[in-house]
């Protein structure tokens, strides 16, 4: 499969999913603004162990040629989550434990490690861009609607990146570049589609335990 047939394989493959991961579950219900500020919280708390997860792992496979071009410090969202989470749960972190579909997530992100580790650059690529397409967004919608400190907002603010739609443009033709053996380009197409069903199931999971705890 050629790089551009990979490209377009890819954009083809997961528009339908791009479309519900941004339309479904607890994400539905947080631009709906039905969410809240404990909410938002915990949804946070598992989207941490996801980041801190794909970044260990790439890290620990950074002289990998296909990963290396992928790694960025100013991407990383897992400290930035940290900080967020010590302001925003304190104590509370005590009480909460990851939902089953975010232990799934990170179980497959290790497998993938361990296996063949060039599909990471699957997972970081689809949440990363994703952040950067939607941070200014997601952070006006919590200050200004959900009331969060703007000091409880580092996930969405990528304070390394002067020029957000420059920076999406090189990172993504990075992917147009992917040096990837012709027998893993495949799995690497079925990846994708695997980082956005997770995260659905993570979304998804959220708002069935939010409804569960509404009636």
């Amino acid at each position: 499969m050629s790089k551009e047939k990979l490209m377009l394989n890819i954009r083809e493959n997961t528009k339908d999913l791009h479309a519900m991961a941004e339309s479904t579950g607890f994400i539905k219900r947080l631009f709906a603004e039905k969410a809240s500020k404990d909410s938002y919280a915990e949804y946070l708390f598992n989207l941490y162990f996801i980041y801190k997860t794909i970044e260990e792992e790439m890290d620990k496979n950074k002289d990998n040629e296909v990963i290396k071009p992928f790694i960025y410090e100013e991407l990383k969202r897992g400290k930035a989550i940290e900080k967020d989470l010590e302001l925003l749960l304190d104590e509370k972190m005590k009480e909460i434990i990851p939902l089953k579909s975010t232990e799934v997530f990170v179980n497959r992100l290790k497998e993938v490690s361990k296996g063949q580790p060039e599909l990471l650059v699957a997972h970081a690529y689809t949440r990363y861009l994703a952040d950067l397409f939607g941070g200014r967004q997601m952070f006006s919608l919590m200050e200004n609607y959900y009331k969060v400190d703007r000091e409880a907002l580092n996930y969405h603010v990528f304070e390394g990146i002067k020029d957000i739609r420059s920076f999406v443009g090189v990172y993504h033709n990075k992917l147009n570049e992917i040096n990837l053996p012709e027998e893993l380009q495949d799995k690497f197409l079925n990846e994708v589609n695997l980082t956005y069903l997770f995260n659905v199931s993570v979304s998804e999971e959220m708002e069935f335990k939010l409804n569960k705890s509404e009636k």
